[in-house]
């Protein structure tokens, strides 16, 4: 499997930003080989980024969240059924969702579930306290279709977990409860650090927020991993 590096945009861009994004960080972009990219992109954005970024070799489209709920008469819902075809991926539990919209680990689990019907390969969001509750509540089937990611809830959290060595404990701790299932780090991921959290053993890629929004500066980021996997 392909290293993975996941840009959420999260509710930055608005649509028009998000073209000019896509034009300069297309322009800066050098050979990825081995990585793929992940854009995770607003679902008012969905439509155009597809059609923007579908010839771009290694590069894929996440929705940033799903509805727990099939079509139907659920005002506002997003369903999995209207991502086929431009998304590959899906964002589930990450912490702002659990902590603003207060979605709930059975939640997040309706949401996988939904996901997978459609085809959908879901990156499923938890931190240390969340994991247990979260995995508990996914059947075998599920758990062998998904991605992880180790995203820190709290500053303090997220403060020790800069610490490699913390990473790597907590990356291998939620492999072994998800049956070896491939570990994202998403959490005060920086260009400067960025290199030496690629490197941790059992890391699968990165995911990126605030550091991705700069689309030259996002690029150039991407390169340097890329060449620092060639070294």
């Amino acid at each position: 499997m392909e290293k993975i590096i996941v840009a959420n945009w999260k509710a930055n861009l608005t649509p028009e930003k998000a073209m000019q994004w896509c034009d300069a960080f297309t322009a800066a972009l050098q050979s990825h080989r081995g990585i793929e990219i992940v854009l995770a992109v607003p679902a008012l954005c969905l439509e155009r980024i597809h059609e923007k970024t579908k010839t771009i070799a290694g590069l894929s489209l996440a929705a940033q969240g799903v509805s727990p709920y099939p079509q139907g008469n659920y005002t506002g819902a997003l369903p999995a059924a209207w991502l086929r075809g431009l998304a590959k991926y899906t964002l589930i539990g990450h912490r702002e969702r659990r902590r603003y919209f207060h979605e709930s680990v059975q939640d997040v689990a309706k949401q996988v579930s939904e996901a997978l019907a459609e085809d959908l390969q879901p990156i499923v969001c938890v931190d240390r306290d969340l994991l247990m509750q979260q995995t508990a509540l996914l059947s075998t089937e599920e758990m062998d279709r998904i991605l992880w990611a180790f995203t820190p809830e709290t500053t303090v959290a997220l403060e020790m977990t800069r610490n490699k060595e913390d990473i790597s404990a907590m990356v291998a701790l939620i492999a072994k409860r998800t049956r070896n299932r491939p570990v994202l780090y998403g959490g005060g991921v920086t260009a400067e650090n960025s290199g030496a959290i690629w490197g941790i053993s059992g890391v699968a890629g990165l995911m990126l927020g605030q550091e991705c929004l700069d689309a030259q500066a996002f690029a150039a980021l991407v390169n340097q991993l890329a060449q620092q996997d060639k070294q």
